[in-house]
């Protein structure tokens, strides 16, 4: 199958000095090359107007460049943007962004049997991208509920998105909106997930030998930014309130470290690791009984399920990003992201649990993992697409 990929999010190399981004959407890219696929990606960029600078002026008509990554092609698309907080481009620019990609589709040896389109609001004005061929699939973020309500002044953020016939979600809050906003005109909504390396999974006895054990020192550990989304202040002062032993290990950093920090105090139960090589934290996952995020607002959140692969029980926030595949008192727990009460209510009954239930938990979290594979979420996303 012939496969585009536009996006927003995609690394480039160091000479193209974009800033770094996520990677979830390169691993699916290789994922659907690894199964056969031949894949193409168009990396948008934008500068945002606080950057323009007498060096990032050239980039007001739009500049395009081809680079490789791990044997799939990138075709990047950079221009500067002209107005504050707009994610697409102007009229003109969309104009010759247009003519280009015709030729560029042109140049191609096929035409594409699937096209996915990710944070689709950020595309608005390039209608050039639904010529050739009907199966394109927008994948929807927070973000792109945001630019709808916030930031589409000219209307052309939505103008694309009514051109899309299947839209993807991310969580139930955008499948709330897209159903809301566009339910009526006949379009197919999908949730849409993405995978973990079935490398990341634990070895079944590995985690049997977990599911044998409760009580004793409550292990707990978050990993990710220190960021004022993601709760960590409420995590610490959660853990704070424990009248039972407790080791909370907090993996990252961020412009939120200097409070974290005055709020934990001297707490001996309380350590920070800063940054660590992926290896390093799927090994501490493992050692955890807990993995605790309410991150407000969030789209999605691998991390919650490299946890759940060892063996692990997460805890996030109801609501956001995980909620759905998160069943609360099935598989992990989901409480109100800012409520420090209920978050350590929720750490009591972890460590009060049997072995039975505990096990269980266990059970299902791992179970929840095994079908959220690349494998499998790579191969659910082109059924979809449809």
């Amino acid at each position: 199958m012939n496969i585009i990929i536009y996006t927003d999010y995609y690394p480039a190399p160091a000479e193209y000095n974009m800033p770094a981004d996520t990677h979830v959407i390169r691993y699916f890219a290789e994922k659907l090359m690894e199964k056969g696929h031949t894949v193409r990606v168009v990396r948008l960029f934008y500068r945002p107007l606080k950057e323009l600078r007498p060096g990032n002026a050239k980039f007001v008509l739009p500049r395009y460049a081809d680079y490789e990554m791990n044997g799939i092609p990138v075709h990047l698309i950079r221009y500067q943007m002209l107005e504050p907080k707009r994610t697409y481009p102007q009229r003109f620019q969309a104009k010759m962004i247009n003519r280009h990609l015709k030729k560029w589709k042109a140049s191609l040896p096929y035409n594409a049997d699937r096209v996915f389109v990710h944070f689709p609001t950020f595309f608005g004005g390039l209608d050039e991208i639904f010529n050739g061929t009907s199966a394109i699939m927008g994948d929807f973020h927070n973000i792109d509920v945001t630019v709808m309500r916030e930031r589409d002044k000219s209307g052309a953020a939505r103008a694309f998105v009514q051109k899309l016939r299947v839209l993807g979600y991310r969580n139930n809050r955008v499948r709330d909106y897209l159903a809301a906003e566009f339910g009526s005109s006949g379009v197919t909504l999908h949730r849409v997930y993405t995978g973990i390396d079935s490398g990341m999974l634990a070895a079944p006895d590995a985690v049997e030998a977990r599911k044998r054990t409760s009580g004793g020192v409550l292990r707990v550990i978050y990993a990710g930014q220190l960021i004022p989304l993601k709760n960590v202040d409420i995590l610490v002062q959660a853990v704070r309130k424990l009248d039972f032993e407790t080791e909370l290990v907090i993996v990252g950093d961020g412009e939120e470290m200097p409070r974290i920090r005055d709020l934990a105090g001297n707490d001996p139960r309380i350590r920070f690791t800063g940054w660590l090589e992926r290896e390093k934290v799927t090994e501490l996952m493992a050692n955890a009984d807990v993995l605790a995020m309410v991150s407000s607002p969030e789209s999605y959140g691998m991390v919650y399920l490299e946890a759940m692969a060892k063996g692990t029980i997460p805890v996030a926030a109801r609501g956001e990003g995980f909620d759905g595949i998160i069943l609360d008192g099935e598989n992990g727990f989901l409480v109100q992201p800012r409520d420090i009460d209920a978050l350590s209510r929720v750490l009591a009954v972890i460590r009060g649990m049997s072995t039975e239930d505990r096990a269980r938990l266990i059970e299902n979290a791992y179970q929840t993992a095994c079908t959220l594979t690349e494998d499998k979420t790579t191969d659910l996303f082109l059924e979809l697409n449809h």
